[in-house]
């Protein structure tokens, strides 16, 4: 046997057991298995007699054979493996991409009870452009509303959420008339409702109906220029809103019914204003050196999401309902444009071409 190691003087030896226990304490049975218990037999062995080098290769062969006999020991019910309970995870961004067809869209407008979703296709290498509906979070449950061959499109639903107003192209001759019409949700009961009101063709589109479903505002071209008009939900008793030489389009009813928002190019570029339901009372909302178009009136009426081009490219912004506040909420190098609100008004809906196609997405607002 070589000559037996001695610690310099008992003093040290208490330090590094009070040490070794210590760390075993801190670091619980794992180390007290691994650590203390090896280094106690080690000292024990040292003590017999044995040197310290013939003392560790005891202990290493001790350990190898409990750790091939422990496992013959040890019953499998003793450990039983609990499956982690699912956990839902926030959503990693506010955005939500609704279709992912990658075909042009146009106005997506939701049901009243936030179910579906209507928006306007472009089919056929954009020969076509047809009116849709969707399941909410179902994009492949997309359907026509009609089976026109003619086009269909800028569809909105009626406060009952059984019938749309939709503009309708009607054929004559090589030229097409846009019409005004209403049908039923299921595609049943088309019938137009504003037509030809001066004799000869013109452009009615854009209808936004009342909160109340007994009116409708549209643009018309009817009078030569597109103007503002509203009428009875049955197309009679039509008005004339807004009284200027230039364009006036996309109107949109606010909830509570005291005014029509609207995009007009009367003081230069295309501004966002209001007008009330009689015709009167015009108010100019934005004052930006690029195009505001599209204004859609939030479910409370206290905000209004629009398009601009403010700061260089089409993005989608909300604002106040008196103008003020005007804030960028997509904020991305693509197109973003035709806001609509979701129903609770805790979201925007939008045509967007962020991700190569064009397609359908809801940004959520952050909490004010």
């Amino acid at each position: 046997m070589s000559q037996a190691w001695s610690p310099p003087n008992q003093l040290t030896i208490a330090q590094i057991m009070w040490s070794i226990v210590a760390c075993a304490v801190a670091c619980a049975w794992p180390v007290l298995l691994l650590v203390v218990i090896p280094a106690l037999l080690t000292l024990l062995l040292w003590k017999l007699g044995l040197s310290v080098t013939e003392s560790f290769v005891i202990v290493v062969a001790i350990g190898i054979v409990a750790g091939l006999l422990l496992p013959l020991t040890v019953r499998p019910t003793h450990c039983r493996f609990t499956p982690a309970t699912p956990v839902s995870l926030p959503p990693s961004s506010p955005l939500a991409r609704l279709t992912e067809d990658g075909q042009e869209k146009a106005r997506p407008v939701w049901s009243p009870d936030g179910k579906r979703l209507t928006f306007a296709r472009h089919e056929l290498g954009g020969a076509h452009i047809w009116q849709y509906i969707m399941t909410a979070n179902d994009p492949r449950s997309a359907w026509r509303l009609t089976d026109r061959k003619a086009p269909d499109f800028h569809a909105s639903y009626f406060p009952d959420g059984k019938r749309l107003i939709v503009a309708v192209v009607e054929l004559s001759g090589t030229q097409g008339n846009v019409d005004l019409s209403v049908i039923g949700e299921d595609g049943k009961g088309l019938k137009k409702v504003v037509g030809d009101l001066s004799g000869k063709l013109s452009h009615q589109d854009w209808p936004s109906p009342s909160p109340d479903g007994s009116r409708f505002a549209f643009s018309s071209t009817h009078e030569g220029n597109q103007e503002i008009y509203a009428c009875k939900s049955d197309g009679i008793e039509v008005i004339r809103l807004t009284q200027s030489p230039g364009h006036d389009a996309h109107p949109c009813w606010s909830p509570k019914g005291e005014v029509i928002a609207f995009a007009t190019d009367r003081w230069g570029g295309l501004e966002i204003a209001t007008v009330k339901p009689d015709g009167t009372g015009l108010v100019r909302l934005t004052r930006s050196p690029g195009i505001d178009d599209f204004p859609a009136i939030s479910p409370d009426g206290s905000r209004v999401a629009f398009v601009s081009q403010r700061d260089g490219n089409a993005e989608i912004y909300v604002m106040d309902a008196d103008g003020s506040n005007p804030a960028n909420l997509s904020n991305h190098p693509g197109r973003d444009t035709q806001p609509s609100w979701t129903p609770d008004g805790k979201g925007v809906t939008f045509v967007s071409d962020r991700d190569g196609g064009t397609d359908l997405y809801t940004l959520e607002l952050p909490a004010r």
